[in-house]
């Protein structure tokens, strides 16, 4: 029971202030940004396509909606399992009402980000479906460029301190739900308490990887543009002289989504986000079990 008093404490204590510093963090870093958010937006704005500004918002909506009502649920069940464990010597209802605030605080910003990348996401797509001459090329490159533009600014610096702190948070509570797993499921063969746990852990990963795979697939639409432009018929030397700066430009464009020039938004990040809390947790576990 110390044991557990003491994980729950820190990490308590850690969540709380993340949550809390974390949005005002972002807002200083936006207010004095080189490059305000409402330029950002402006950028964005200018280079969407008239089919990708009349995509619906619903679907945005309800995915928002669903990712804030499991995060918020999810802690819930842990929080309850807490108390029922401590016969709600502890409990009050206003910590229930906190973790909701808190949920959403820190979430809404994640969700910001991952919607504006889809967005510019979508807005490349529906232009590399334009292109299929030069003359169509030369219309949207200015476009194209401002999406771009916008996409590796929003990832680096807009809401880089905010990817930061969550990445961070969320290896420390993998690490926190997998100890109570093993607190739960070998010391105790609790079934409501390892299920519970498990699902904790497994929501914190996919919702790192949710927003991991948004950024990704953002870059990747960018990176499809050099291939739908090999494949334009040629047929003027200009035309030929476009494609060729064109290419240029693109092979020394900036594509690197790193969130305060820490690490780089792909699954080979996220490859060495798992083998670190892999390999720490096998070195804690063999240690308490020593």
């Amino acid at each position: 029971m110390p044991f557990m008093w003491d994980i729950t404490t820190v990490m308590s204590v850690a969540k709380v202030y993340t949550y809390l510093l974390e949005p005002p963090a972002m807002l200083i870093m936006w207010q004095y940004n080189r490059r305000p958010l409402s330029n950002v937006l402006r950028e964005i704005d200018l280079g969407m396509t008239e089919t990708a500004a009349a995509t619906p918002l619903a679907p945005f909506v309800w995915y928002s909606v669903k990712w804030l009502c499991m995060s918020v649920l999810i802690e819930f069940a842990a929080y309850t399992l807490f108390h029922l464990d401590t016969n709600f010597a502890h409990f009050t209802i206003t910590e229930y009402g906190m973790i909701f605030v808190y949920n959403v605080w820190s979430k809404v910003p994640l969700l910001m980000y991952t919607f504006l990348m889809d967005t510019i996401r979508t807005a490349i797509r529906d232009i590399n479906g334009r292109l299929t001459t030069v003359a169509e090329w030369r219309t949207y490159r200015g476009r194209w460029d401002d999406l771009r533009r916008a996409a590796v600014h929003l990832a680096r610096y807009q809401f880089g301190v905010t990817i930061v702190a969550f990445i961070v948070c969320t290896i420390a509570e993998i690490v926190f739900y997998v100890f109570m797993l093993y607190l739960f499921g070998y010391n105790r063969k609790n079934a409501l308490g390892i299920s519970i746990y498990f699902i904790n852990a497994m929501f914190s990963a996919s919702w790192m990887f949710e927003v991991i795979r948004t950024s990704k697939n953002c870059k990747l639409e960018l990176l499809k543009t050099q291939k739908v432009l090999n494949l334009i018929t040629i047929n003027f030397n200009s035309d030929y002289r476009q494609i060729k700066y064109a290419s240029l430009h693109m092979l020394h464009a900036d594509f690197t989504f790193m969130p305060c020039n820490i690490f780089e938004m792909n699954y080979r990040s996220l490859r060495s986000i798992a083998t670190l809390i892999i390999a720490f947790l096998i070195f804690q576990i063999q240690m308490k079990l020593s």
